[in-house]
């Protein structure tokens, strides 16, 4: 039976502080993080505090749950997921053995980036600048087809490329990614930069695309990225809304399968991929959904016998999720920005309110992406989302959803 498990202080200690919570066959005593973590004072305060109010026990909750009904069942409450599964929306401490831990002691770090779609290398150099004016952290250029060298290099002008993520997608990256590393090696070059300063990413995910995978030519790019370029991500696992996490995973274990068969490391291969998710309108379902994710891939990891490290997860939005109503848009953008950041969001592109539907907004384009970057500012600077390791975690509803979302996947593989 699949158990949740925490690792001990020492594993947390092993694993550079970051404490990880894994599906498991089996399970392991829950050990206290390190009394000299930095963190431990703040942690004690807040334990005082909260000793100051009387505990509440789940049946004293319960009768006040049936006297707020009034003679209605209680079942009337409960939901059903898509998937079939019944969910519960009254979950207590009483329902854990031992109380939930943050899936990492790391602070919540993401990167606020922006899409560019990329019709003439001028016009994306000015959305570009226009967008690292505004606060972007990162750029993803999407390309139909690949610019020769004098176009990669009008499309990058003006930009401190190593102080940015520089990701690249579309039909182009499909055909052919690695003139993409080429060209930005040259462009380095041209600038004095080492490609080992160099972060980012190509949405290179051939595996949906054709039933027939060059991995041998897979396998020698990741050998090539490994002294040129560590920093960036070479496979991204692509996942929409409804797609059900145990075929996300499989999809990701085909390239650990595949590409360990040609000689590499499960270890090397799981460093250079990225899942790429869009974000649903759920609002804890998908919180819970992402950080089911990062459960299944840990114990995924694990059953490789490889290093556990934390997944990178790039969460952007599915046009489907707008509707005409752009204000609304406005809305849900901010509420599912919340969700893939509490998820463990590493990159989150988030949609304009207007997109796709330009002409009936009553301003200009600029003002919608600007209007896109600021929601993830405001979770940022006012909210510090950030500065706190897993936000989501320590929450009995979200919890018991993650745990639902992974040992469903995982038992069903």
């Amino acid at each position: 039976m699949l158990r949740v498990r925490q690792e001990s202080a020492r594993d947390c200690q092993e694993n550079n502080g970051n404490h990880y919570l894994c599906i498991a066959a089996e399970g392991s005593k829950q050990n206290p993080c390190n009394p000299r973590h930095p963190r431990s004072k703040q942690i004690r305060g807040i334990q005082k505090m909260v000793s100051n109010f009387p505990p509440v026990s789940k049946a004293e909750w319960l009768n006040q749950i049936a006297k707020d009904l009034k003679g209605r069942p209680m079942e009337e409450l409960l939901w059903t997921r898509p998937d079939g599964a019944v969910v519960t929306p009254f979950v207590h401490a009483d329902d854990f053995q031992e109380p939930p831990a943050a899936l990492t002691a790391a602070p919540n770090t993401w990167e606020i980036c922006e899409e560019i779609r990329v019709f003439a290398p001028v016009s994306a150099n000015r959305q570009a600048l226009d967008a690292l004016e505004g606060g972007a952290e990162g750029l993803c250029f999407v390309l139909d087809a690949p610019l020769d060298a004098t176009g990669f290099a009008q499309m990058l002008d003006g930009i401190y490329l190593d102080f940015i993520g520089l990701h690249f997608a579309g039909k182009a990256v499909d055909a052919n990614p690695g003139i993409f590393l080429a060209q930005l090696e040259s462009l380095a070059a041209q600038k004095g930069l080492a490609t080992s300063a160099l972060r980012g990413s190509l949405a290179y995910d051939p595996v949906p695309v054709s039933s027939v995978v060059d991995w041998r030519y897979l396998a020698d790019l990741i050998e090539f990225c490994r002294d040129k370029f560590p920093q960036f991500k070479l496979i991204r696992v692509s996942s929409a809304a409804d797609t059900p996490l145990k075929d996300t995973l499989q999809h990701a274990n085909t390239y650990l399968t595949k590409l360990s068969e040609k000689g590499l490391s499960v270890a090397e291969i799981a460093r250079v991929m990225e899942f790429s998710i869009a974000i649903g309108k759920s609002y804890f379902v998908e919180i819970a959904r992402l950080r089911a994710l990062q459960l299944i891939w840990l114990n995924a990891l694990q059953a490789w016998k490889a290093p556990l490290e934390l997944p990178a997860i790039s969460v952007q939005y599915q046009p489907e999720t707008y509707t005409d109503e752009l204000y609304t848009n406005m809305i849900r953008a901010t509420t599912m920005a919340m969700s893939a950041v509490q998820g463990g969001a590493s990159r989150l592109t988030v949609l304009p309110y207007d997109a796709g539907r330009e002409a009936g907004a009553k301003y200009p384009a600029t003002f919608s992406r600007r209007i896109a970057r600021n929601v993830q500012h405001l979770l940022k600077m006012e909210s510090a989302l950030d500065a706190v390791s897993d936000p989501a975690a320590g929450s009995y509803y979200i919890e018991t959803l993650t745990r639902q979302l992974a040992s469903d996947a995982w038992g069903t593989l």
